[in-house]
C-alpha cells in the first residue's frame, strides 16, 4: 500500500483525512511541519499533503523545502481559506501538484492522489532517462575525444606522407655494381635484419637517405614510417616540438596537439640526417629516448612509450666534434652501433655508367624528352672528372645536359670541365667541409652568387635555398664585395 503524508496543525482534519482514503493508501499524520522532511526521507514518502496556514510554517514553505530535497514527491496544497494571493503565490513558486480547499470532496480527492502517484512514478522514470542519457552522452563524449585525437594523429601522418616521409611500401634501388658497393650493400643487408641503431656515415651527395629508405624497405619495420628529419634545416628554437611534439597551450601559438616525429615513428623508423647538426642541448634528450624508450610532449606530464629503430646520417666526423665540444660523447657511443661509410663517388668512378643511364631513364619519364643515346666521350668525360658534390653533382649534371640537349643523344658541353680541382691536386686527403666548401663556392660562382629562384645555387643542388644558406654560414663563406 502506497503512503501518504498529511501535515495539518488541526487534529480533526488528520483524523478525518485519514479514515477518509486509509481504505486505499497507509496515511501518515503529522500536527506540525517540523518532522515532514526527515519522515519523508524515513517512510520513503511519494505524496505529501500539507495544510496552508500552520503556526511558524506555511505549507508553501514546506513545499519549497521538500523540492529542494526531494524533487520527485509530489505536494498538493489544502486550506480552509479561498485564498487568491497564496494561490498565486503557489503558481509563482511552482512545483505543486494540485491546490484544494477544505472541505475536500473524496472522489476529487481521489482522483487527485492517484494522478499524484502516477506523476511521481513518471518523475521517477524521466530522472533514470535522464541519467542515462547522461551518462551516455559522457561516453559519446569520452569516444569523440579518442576520435579527434585519432584524427589528429591520422592527420600528422597524412601530412609526412604527403611531405614524402617514405613509408615501408617504397623500396629504393641503389645504382651501382662496383666491388666497394657490393660490400656496402652486404653490410646493408646484414644490419636490415637486426633493430641496432644504424650510423650512415659519408660526404654530402653521396645518397645516405637513400641508403636509409633502403634499410627500412629491408627490415621487419618495412610495414611502418620511415620518419625523416634534417637536422640541418629546422630551426634550433623548433627541433625539440618537431621531435617530441607539444600539447595544445605550451606554448604561444601551440594551439593545437602536435604530435613529434619520435611518436609517429613508433613501430617503425626514425631518420635523423645531418645528426652531427643536433643542437648540444638536444643531445641528452635523443639520449634519454633511445636508452629509457619513453618522452613527454612539451608541455605535458604524460610518459609515452616508444619503439622505434634509429637510423642516423652526418657527413662530419663526430669524433672530432667530440673533441670540439660540439657532440656528447655518450649519444656517440649510443649510436655508433653499426657504423656503415657510404663511399664518395670517386671511389666508384666505374658505376658513373650505370647512374648515368638511371637518371636518363628517370628524366625521359618525367620530362617526356627521350634521351636514348650517351656518347662513349661524354662517359669519359664525367668519369674524369673528381665529383667533390658525389651522386647529386652527378644527378644535376646529367639533368643540365638533359635539358640542354638537341636531339636524343646526351650532350654535355663546354659549361662543363672535368679538368681536377686544383686544390684536389694538391691534397687529396682535405676534410669533408672542405671539399664541400671548395664545390659550393664552384657553383656559386658559375650562378653569379644567385641562391634562390630558377636556375640559383639551390636549385641546381637540389636542396632548400634555407639550407644552403645555413650551410654557407656555417662554412663562413661570404660573397665578395
Amino acid at each position: 500500500m502506497e503512503k501518504i503524508l498529511y501535515v495539518d496543525d488541526e487534529p480533526n482534519n488528520l483524523l478525518t483525512l485519514e479514515i477518509s482514503i486509509g481504505q486505499w493508501y497507509k496515511v501518515i499524520t503529522l500536527d506540525s511541519p517540523i518532522e515532514a522532511l526527515n519522515t519523508i526521507k524515513t517512510e520513503n514518502i511519494k505524496v505529501l499533503i500539507t495544510d496552508q496556514r500552520m503556526p511558524h510554517q506555511t505549507g508553501l514553505e514546506l513545499a519549497k523545502k521538500v523540492q529542494e530535497n526531494f524533487p520527485h514527491v509530489v505536494v498538493i496544497i489544502l486550506t480552509a481559506f479561498d485564498d487568491n494571493e497564496t494561490m498565486l503565490k503557489a503558481i509563482s513558486q511552482g512545483g505543486i501538484f494540485r491546490y484544494l480547499l477544505k472541505p475536500w470532496d473524496l472522489n476529487d480527492l481521489k482522483q487527485t492522489l492517484d494522478s499524484a502517484f502516477e506523476t511521481y512514478s513518471l518523475r521517477r522514470k524521466n530522472n533514470i532517462l535522464l541519467n542515462d542519457l547522461l551518462t551516455q552522452n559522457k561516453k559519446l563524449q569520452v569516444a569523440y575525444n579518442q576520435i579527434i585525437n585519432l584524427k589528429d594523429k591520422l592527420e600528422e601522418e597524412n601530412i609526412l606522407l604527403k611531405n614524402e616521409i617514405i613509408g615501408s611500401t617504397l623500396t629504393p634501388e641503389i645504382i651501382g655494381g662496383s666491388k666497394v658497393m657490393r660490400l656496402v650493400l652486404l653490410q646493408l643487408q646484414q644490419a636490415a635484419k637486426t633493430n641496432s641503431t644504424v650510423l650512415l656515415l659519408g660526404e654530402t651527395g653521396t645518397g645516405k637517405e637513400l641508403f636509409a629508405k633502403t634499410l627500412h624497405s629491408l627490415s621487419s619495420r618495412k610495414n611502418n614510417l620511415l620518419v625523416n628529419i634534417n637536422c640541418a634545416a629546422i630551426p634550433e628554437t623548433l627541433i625539440e616540438s618537431e621531435l617530441f611534439g607539444h600539447e595544445k597551450g605550451a606554448f604561444t601559438g601551440a594551439d593545437k596537439l602536435k604530435l613529434g616525429k619520435v611518436e609517429i615513428a613508433n613501430n617503425g623508423s626514425l631518420f635523423l640526417d645531418e645528426i652531427g647538426e643536433l643542437p648540444l642541448n638536444m643531445q641528452p634528450k635523443l639520449l634519454r629516448v633511445l636508452q629509457e624508450s619513453d618522452f613527454e610532449r612539451i608541455g605535458g606530464n604524460k610518459t609515452i612509450k616508444v619503439d622505434f629503430r634509429l637510423i642516423a646520417a652526418t657527413n662530419r666526423n663526430l669524433e672530432v666534434e667530440i673533441h670540439k665540444g660540439t657532440f656528447r660523447s655518450d649519444l656517440f657511443y649510443r649510436i655508433n652501433i653499426i657504423p656503415i661509410t657510404i663511399p664518395p663517388l670517386r671511389d666508384h668512378i666505374d658505376d658513373i655508367p650505370l647512374l648515368t643511364e638511371h637518371f636518363i631513364l628517370k628524366l625521359n619519364k618525367k620530362s617526356g624528352k627521350i634521351i636514348n643515346s650517351v656518347p662513349k666521350k661524354t662517359i669519359e668525360k664525367l668519369m674524369e672528372y673528381h665529383w667533390p658534390g658525389n651522386i647529386r653533382e652527378l644527378e644535376n649534371i646529367i639533368e643540365r645536359g638533359h635539358v640542354l640537349s638537341n636531339g636524343n643523344k646526351l650532350e654535355i658541353g663546354n659549361w662543363f670541365s672535368s679538368k681536377p680541382n686544383i686544390v684536389s691536386q694538391q691534397n687529396e686527403f682535405v676534410s669533408i667541409d672542405e671539399h664541400e666548401r671548395i664545390y659550393l663556392l664552384k657553383v656559386l660562382k658559375a650562378t653569379k652568387w644567385k641562391i634562390r629562384g630558377a636556375n640559383g645555387a639551390a636549385e641546381i643542388l637540389n636542396i632548400n635555398p634555407t639550407t644552403l644558406e645555413s650551410r654557407l654560414k656555417k662554412l663562413n663563406i661570404s660573397r665578395p664585395i
